[in-house]
């Protein structure tokens, strides 16, 4: 929930600042028009859409596997995971036609690579080898890691606006998206195994 969350209020937001363009900048464009321009109206648009409701789809399978609580259904959660791993690549696509290597490579690649591997592990966890109980749980880890560079940038371009406050949709904007990872790294958290390496340092630290 917490996933579709996010999912929803990013592209609810974004959807909404472009259709809410001054349509003189748009050389005319109708409401209908921008809509489509943002959601498919460049190959970048079509990658980052496409990895909306990829991630919006492993969000409902994450629902169906959890319903019942701890454990989840592990088919379903194996396939919240492989469903976030391709939104993921999605993802990562569109941030690299966009100009962004570096984000694409820690909220793509390394996204992917904890979401395929979380997969995979979940598979071979169920044969209880403590070694792959540790793989599976050190690639849930990469995915909170992941969102470290996202949550960096969405800050950054946070304390930009803030500071020129020159345009209040790119405010907006900036401000749905440090939302939106938050929302997103509060369930990776929920999603940590106590075999990775973030969950039982975090309890040292508390401990002390």
């Amino acid at each position: 929930m917490l996933y579709n969350l996010g999912n929803s209020l990013g592209f609810i937001v974004g959807l909404g600042v472009a259709l809410a363009a001054d349509v003189s900048r748009d050389d005319g464009a109708t409401m209908w028009g921008r809509g489509i321009a943002h959601v498919v109206g460049s190959p970048a648009a079509a990658a980052l859409t496409g990895a909306t409701f990829v991630f919006f789809w492993g969000g409902l399978v994450y629902t169906r596997a959890w319903s019942n609580g701890a454990p989840p259904d592990p088919r379903l959660n194996q396939q919240g995971d492989v469903l976030s791993g391709i939104g993921a690549i999605l993802l990562g696509i569109g941030l690299v036609i966009m100009g962004n290597p570096w984000l694409a490579a820690s909220a793509g690649l390394l996204h992917a690579a904890g979401k395929f591997g979380s997969a995979l592990g979940g598979t071979a966890t169920r044969q209880g080898s403590f070694v792959q109980l540790r793989v599976a749980g050190i690639c849930k880890d990469l995915v909170l890691v992941s969102r470290v560079p996202a949550v960096l940038v969405g800050a950054a371009a946070l304390w930009r606006e803030l500071m020129l406050l020159e345009n209040m949709q790119e405010l907006l904007l900036s401000l749905s998206f440090m939302t939106c990872c938050l929302i997103w790294a509060a369930a990776d958290w929920m999603l940590l195994s106590p075999d990775g390496w973030v969950r039982p340092v975090a309890a040292r630290l508390a401990g002390k």
